[in-house]
């Protein structure tokens, strides 16, 4: 970890302390108290404290992984800025083209208008939601937000659409016994 820049260092950290908390959360959920029905007062605190370890180990994770990936890139720059690297330069092995970095640019920030369209999109799903149901509407909510993003891959965005919320409405319905509006498929 010596050799990660503040910012992986600050991710890796952030990482643990989350699952820190996710397994401190997840433990504290097994002194309340249980009931006789399918979905508990313990069923949604032991979801959050299971998807806060989840996304704590994943955050520590990525951070590692991208600090390999910065390290290794980074002696091949360094050959290649003074001519030792394979293929470059002449004779005297020079570098020729000069010296070359590994630069990493930052997502661009989506733009304003896209950030609006997606609050009037969520707030078009939450009024139709009941009246058209969970499935399509979610279906619908979610294959348009994925293809602002990405509209020329709109097959994988309609997968993804359908399949996520067949999971969710399964996991509700019959997991949970959780009922979500069924509207105009009802």
């Amino acid at each position: 970890m010596r050799s990660m820049s503040p910012a992986l260092r600050g991710d890796v950290i952030t990482g643990l302390a989350v699952t820190l908390i996710g397994v401190v959360y997840y433990i504290a959920t097994f002194w309340i108290q249980e009931t006789n029905n399918i979905v508990t007062p313990r069923t949604f605190p032991a979801i959050v404290g299971i998807a806060l370890i989840v996304l704590g180990v994943f955050l520590v994770g990525q951070a590692l992984y991208r600090g390999r990936k910065l390290a290794e890139a980074a002696p091949s720059a360094a050959d290649s800025a003074t001519g030792r690297a394979v293929g470059s330069g002449g004779e005297d092995g020079s570098a020729s083209g000069g010296a070359s970095a590994v630069v990493l640019e930052a997502p661009e920030d989506p733009p304003s208008k896209k950030v609006v369209l997606q609050f009037v999109l969520f707030f078009v799903y939450l009024a139709i939601l009941i009246p058209i149901g969970f499935l399509l509407s979610t279906t619908a909510f979610l294959m348009t937000m994925t293809s602002i993003y990405a509209p020329h891959r709109w097959i994988r965005n309609l997968i993804f659409s359908v399949l996520f919320a067949l999971v969710v409405y399964v996991a509700f319905v019959y997991g949970l016994a959780v009922y979500l509006p069924v509207g105009i498929l009802g």
